[in-house]
């Protein structure tokens, strides 16, 4: 279960999450299933309207766990675009991919893990945003 944020986001990537939620590999999958219900009541913007303390797709972003105390760096990436050698990066369809969609700088964002426990963050800092960038239709 992802956090009951308000989602605020671009329009490009409100279509292609829309269209990707859709697709017969992942629409059964709870974590897209909240995603779409998001996806739903989100307000969706010109991506230069996208404010610049806000995680959206490609963000990379420094966040704590609170729950280990651990202070993460993760890219936010579409399933086809994640490395599976890579670290740093995390699928906008694992939970904390989710999770982290549409937070804030500040922020705290609560949601569900898989086997039941509740997972907490608070982002500290977006390192890379590709709207503040200027990486517009990316």
């Amino acid at each position: 279960m992802i956090a009951k944020l308000h989602l605020l986001m671009n329009e490009l990537d409100h279509a292609r999450l829309e269209k990707l939620i859709d697709e017969d590999k992942y629409a059964k999958m709870p974590v897209a299933e909240a995603l779409a219900e998001r996806l739903d009541n989100a307000d969706v913007v010109l991506p230069e309207e996208v404010p610049a303390d806000l995680v959206s797709m490609h963000s990379r972003v420094k966040f704590r766990d609170l729950k280990a105390n651990l202070l993460l760096e993760k890219e936010l990436v579409y399933p086809h675009n994640l490395n599976p050698e890579a670290t740093d990066q995390i699928s906008i369809l694992a939970p904390l991919g989710a999770a982290l969609l549409g937070a804030r700088v500040g922020q705290e964002v609560h949601w569900q893990l898989p086997n039941g426990k509740d997972a907490a963050l608070v982002v500290e800092e977006i390192l890379h945003q590709p709207e503040a960038a200027g990486e517009l239709h990316r």
